[in-house]
């Protein structure tokens, strides 16, 4: 009988979930449990909302994550050591944690991800030397420096007397990770002498806690290391009680100080290291630590000085944490510098955390299907010339904004003033404007916003705010938020008639801030108190400085116009992911199209990165087998591209296929040769070998399985693969398929992927009429044809031809990690046999959206199953001079950032 409202099962989903704590696992068992005693009216849709909702308020548990660990370590940390341990570190913490409103799911699930990485460090109280050395790989804005302050927490209570934290390349990054070690670990404002008097004696955090207790700090907000100044402190030797801290930049001259010092003062007599026990956190591990030089006996500067550091001590411990870690993981494990010593290969642990449902991921940004455009939270920026063009000339004054970066701020307050309706006026919220890495543009472009606000929007917003809405939107500005708000948040419970009061107020408390090394201003967002004096409304316009590190709290409005080739480094600068508790539905990010194509690659290769972990880990694998099998996925096609880019050259990229989908992502266009027609004849070819076979109708798609090997090599023989598509040049897929046959590439399942769209258009070359997929291409040029987000077919395209019990076990493992779009590498782990795809699509124009009047167009998907067969790759040449022509900008931002900071 269906009797229970939404508000019937919000109630028994609430009294669930405060009787104890849940996992998502959990609380998505008890909303299924209701769903089908739920009225008519109670739609899917509002029960995911509702798992959403209860998610983010109650805090649910979040898995520790997939860990892989190298054979031969003795574990120390055990039952009998936790509990002689006074955890008096990471008690005040946490106590300061809950107090902040860290749910108790949350903090326990915290407590088991740092224990998980302690006991893969070494044992400081060991007699025997170590160098322990491992990698946390979470997500961008993921808390990240949260748990690394809990971990230091711990280090310190377990035994490590000497902390140091590496903590990005520009100062005000440092000052940032500074304040927050102040508050959670050191309980003291650095910059506040002991001898000082001022309120509270200085004690900030934890230390308003329990002061009882304090480690001595050797660096300051303000203040970086300085030789000078430890000189007149006392040496590491005398820290016999309490630990000593160091939170310095990953800066040439600030290490080299910092080495001299350590050698001057701490070496133990008739040694050369250092005795006091180490743990060294490495935040963001994958700028500026990885070994760049050219060579294999060259060393770049400030890599050799955190190998040397860690040299200096007997028993060390290198965490590297980083949400990029593809570089970290081509570092060669097996290279030995004669000085400089082993590399910063993380080869005794890696450990993967799992993201609790509630983050703000590429997932929910840039992934889902071809079709879901509409859906995603992105904007396109089509008018940034000629007032922002993507390279701005040096010197080059910018004299006007866009108007879709007007459009993005007037969302801004638009947003705000929902956010205030919601109950969110005691949090800050912030606006993201990233246009370019030269400081000068960054001074012209908050300039020209302040400008605007200043002499247009607020003097609109305060005459008519107060007015009718009518008569309100007589007024140009005014109405140009209507617009906003009809366009973007209409659907959000809210009325206009309830914003339009509010926005004079947002507009009112925005501040732009410029972020970068040479403006001297500094954002900060203090502890809410008072709403009214406290809450930070800003617009923060940077380049380097908002790309690393920088936290901006609240963030709900992106403008990001940059250079879309580095996509490692790209990711990176996505700050707006994170957090959006209560306001994620309100969040969007103008960008270029073709960055948001790359973002969506990089997210997916991503994807099915933490994907391989958990496959590995499951099997007992090791850092270095994880670190080869990257090596040898697909992605290192462009990874490798742009490492090697300097030589201009083709180079020669071992892959393995093992469970991997590789797609045709450039495909021939209709003309000016025949190879678009010769792809269709080749998909009709194939069609009619099959046509004696039994298949089935998967929806609008038809599949045969058990085809022989033999048929899919003749296609892929007959098919024209065009020269951009690197990862699916017809020789080396087909060398891949023959050195497998005798294991499990001998028969296949095939399928002709239809649409199950009612408006789709047909296709009868198959001698039959086919509903077939339409696609916007990303581009069309110079004969090709380019898949957007740099696929054609649609995510879990190779679930074709799985059982229903395999297909099950995938989405009970999704739904048990929290991930709504399942990667095609964990369904490819879970296939018996191969999969082919071929996909013939119907082109719509970029334009207008509407059918093109051509043929369709062709291209495929394979789905290569698990391969046993240990060392098995093939061989792909990939163009470098691409990389070399386009790789410029991200490199000359991260030198002249580097440069700056010298």
């Amino acid at each position: 009988m269906n009797i229970l409202t939404l508000d019937n099962i919000r109630g028994l989903i609430r009294d669930f979930m405060i009787e104890t704590h849940r996992t998502e696992e959990e609380l998505r068992t008890e909303i299924e449990k209701y769903a089908p005693l739920a009225r008519a009216e109670v739609t899917r849709e509002q029960l995911d909302e509702l798992y959403d909702e209860m998610r983010i308020r109650h805090g649910v548990l979040i898995e520790t994550g997939a860990a892989l660990v190298a054979p031969g370590f003795t574990p120390w940390f055990d039952k009998r050591r936790r509990e002689k341990t006074d955890w008096f570190y990471w008690g005040r913490y946490r106590i300061q944690l809950a107090n902040s409103g860290f749910p108790g799911p949350v903090l326990e699930a915290m407590n088991e991800k740092t224990n998980r990485i302690i006991e893969l460090c070494g044992d400081p109280q060991a007699d025997a030397p170590f160098d322990r050395r491992g990698m946390v790989m979470g997500d961008v804005q993921a808390g990240k420096t949260g748990n690394y302050t809990a971990l230091v927490s711990k280090a310190a209570d377990v035994g490590y007397k000497v902390i140091i934290i590496i903590a990005g390349i520009h100062e005000n990054l440092r000052s940032q990770t500074q304040t927050r070690i102040d508050e959670g670990l050191i309980g003291r404002n650095s910059d506040v002498s002991r001898l000082e008097n001022v309120r509270d004696d200085g004690r900030v955090g934890v230390g308003l806690i329990d002061p009882s207790r304090e480690p001595s700090a050797m660096t300051t907000r303000r203040a970086d290391f300085r030789k000078g100044q430890a000189d007149q402190r006392i040496p590491l030797v005398n820290m016999e009680k309490e630990p000593i801290v160091f939170v310095i930049k990953k800066n040439a001259s600030v290490l080299k100080n910092f080495l001299t010092w350590l050698k001057a003062f701490n070496l133990t007599r008739g040694g050369g290291t250092i005795d006091q026990p180490m743990i060294l956190i490495d935040d963001e591990a994958d700028n500026a630590s990885i070994n760049v030089a050219k060579g294999p006996e060259a060393v770049s500067r400030i890599n050799g000085q955190i190998r040397a550091l860690l040299n200096l001590f007997s028993k060390s411990s290198y965490v590297a944490f980083t949400a990029t870690p593809f570089a970290n993981i081509f570092i060669d494990p097996d290279l030995q510098h004669e000085e400089a010593g082993r590399d910063l290969f993380p080869e005794h642990f890696l450990i993967a955390l799992d993201r609790p449902g509630n983050y703000y991921g590429a997932e929910k940004v840039f992934l889902g299907e071809p079709d879901e455009e509409a859906e995603r939270p992105t904007r396109d920026i089509e008018d940034n010339e000629p007032h922002l063009p993507l390279k701005m000339p040096k010197g080059q004054q910018v004299r006007d904004l866009p108007e879709s970066l007007m459009t993005a701020i007037r969302t801004f307050i638009v947003s705000g003033a929902i956010r205030h309706l919601r109950g969110q006026r005691d949090k800050h919220h912030s606006m993201l404007v990233n246009v370019s890495h030269l400081t000068s543009v960054q001074t012209d472009v908050a300039n020209l916003i302040r400008h605007r606000i200043n002499e247009i929007i607020r003097p609109a917003l305060n005459l008519h705010c107060a007015l009718p809405p009518d008569e309100a939107e007589a007024n140009e500005e005014v109405a140009e938020m209507r617009q906003v708000f009809d366009d973007e948040y209409v659907d959000t419970e809210v009325d206009w008639e309830e914003v339009l009061p509010l926005l004079n107020q947002v507009a009112g408390r925005a501040a732009v801030y410029e972020v970068n090394s040479k403006s001297g201003e500094k954002l900060e967002y203090p502890e809410i108190k008072d709403p009214e004096n406290d809450q930070v409304t800003a617009i923060a316009v940077g380049g380097y400085s908002l790309s690393r590190g920088l936290t901006l709290e609240g963030l709900t409005i992106s403008y990001f116009l940059r250079n879309s080739k580095a996509y490692d480094t790209l990711l990176q600068m996505a700050r707006w992911f994170g957090y959006r508790p209560g306001y994620e539905d309100l969040c969007r990010v103008w960008i270029k199209d073709e960055a948001r194509l790359w973002y969506a690659h990089i997210a997916e290769a991503s994807e099915e990165l933490r994907q391989d972990l958990r496959y590995m880990a499951a099997s007992g694998a090791s850092p270095r087998d994880f670190g080869l099998r990257v090596q040898r996925h697909p992605s290192a096609l462009e990874v490798t591209a742009r490492n090697k880019a300097g030589s201009g050259q083709e180079v020669i990229v071992d892959v393995s296929l093992s469970r991997s989908r590789i797609e045709t992502t450039v495909i021939h266009d209709n003309g000016p040769g025949d190879e678009a027609e010769e792809n269709r004849q080749a998909a009709i070819r194939l069609h009619d070998r099959l046509s004696d076979k039994s298949f089935k109708m998967d929806g609008e798609s038809k599949l045969f399985s058990a085809v022989s090997s033999d048929i899919v090599k003749e296609f892929l023989q007959d098919f024209r693969n065009h020269q951009d598509a690197e990862r699916t040049q017809t020789e080396p897929v087909i060398r891949y398929i023959e050195e497998r046959e005798d294991e499990n590439l001998d028969e296949w399942d095939v399928a002709f992927v239809g649409s199950e769209k009612t408006d789709a258009a047909t296709f009868d070359g198959f001698g039959f009429r086919m509903s077939i997929q339409t696609r916007t291409p990303a581009a069309r040029e110079d004969g090709k044809v380019i898949a957007t987000s740099r696929r054609f077919s649609s995510r879990g395209v190779v679930r074709f031809g799985m059982t229903d019990d395999a297909l099950a076990e995938v989405r009970t493992e999704a739904a048990a990690e929290g991930t709504k779009n399942i990667a095609d590498s964990a369904y490819l782990a879970k296939r018996c046999r191969p999969i082919l795809a071929v996909h013939v699509i119907a082109l719509l124009d970029r334009e207008t959206r509407k059918l093109t009047k051509e043929p369709p167009v062709t291209a495929w998907t394979i789905g290569f199953p698990t391969s046993e067969k240990k060392g098995k790759t093939v061989s792909y040449q990939v163009n470098t001079i691409w990389w070399q022509q386009n790789r410029g900008e991200i490199d000359e931002e991260v030198g002249e950032a580097l440069d700056r900071e010298e």
